[in-house]
């Protein structure tokens, strides 16, 4: 089983103008299936509890109590669904790297950001770590004494995405994830 972000396989969750394609990133879907992956899709959290008219932002302004709340509960319902399939080695989780909310390895930072943000060159960037979603998925899985999956993201959110140059880079990178034995 494939765990994988909302936003991977309907980019018209993500804010409105930020969507890069319409649909799916291209090749998820047909990377996980030609590795016998079956796919289940994550809520979006940032969605539910702003919609697609929200504000971009970055994980500071996500960082805050009524977000988690928010996250633990669609993390207790996402958990009750996944649990049988979080007790096999075989599952795994893919995140969308840069996301404030979805990053597994990398989350999206823009710590001058308040209000009505305005991009300004180097206001927002990627940095190692996970999005407050991810955060409270895994915390819930933890909490029910389960193991947190093998776990990696697309980088395919930061403001600098140039589909022909990173696009296959990020496809052999997950083909490569996908490979590799639990």
């Amino acid at each position: 089983m494939a765990v994988v972000a909302h936003c991977l396989l309907n980019q018209n969750a993500k804010v409105d103008e930020f969507a890069r394609t319409a649909g799916a990133v291209p090749g998820v879907v047909d990377l996980l299936r030609s590795h016998g992956y079956r796919v289940h899709q994550l809520p979006c959290p940032e969605m539910a509890f702003a919609g697609v008219g929200r504000w971009w932002q970055g994980k500071e302004l996500y960082d805050k109590p009524n977000y988690r709340r928010h996250c633990r509960a669609l993390a207790e319902r996402a958990v009750d669904a996944l649990e049988p399939w979080l007790r096999r080695d075989d599952t795994v989780l893919i995140g969308l790297d840069g996301s404030p909310s979805s990053g597994v390895r990398y989350t999206g930072s823009a710590e001058p950001w308040g209000g009505r943000p305005e991009f300004t060159d180097g206001d927002y960037t990627v940095v190692p770590g996970m999005g407050v979603w991810m955060e409270e998925l895994k915390a819930e899985i933890e909490r029910r004494g389960l193991s947190w999956p093998r776990a990696t993201g697309v980088l395919f959110d930061r403001t600098d995405w140039d589909e022909a140059r990173d696009l296959p880079a990020e496809m052999a990178a997950l083909d490569e994830f996908l490979d590799a034995q639990p």
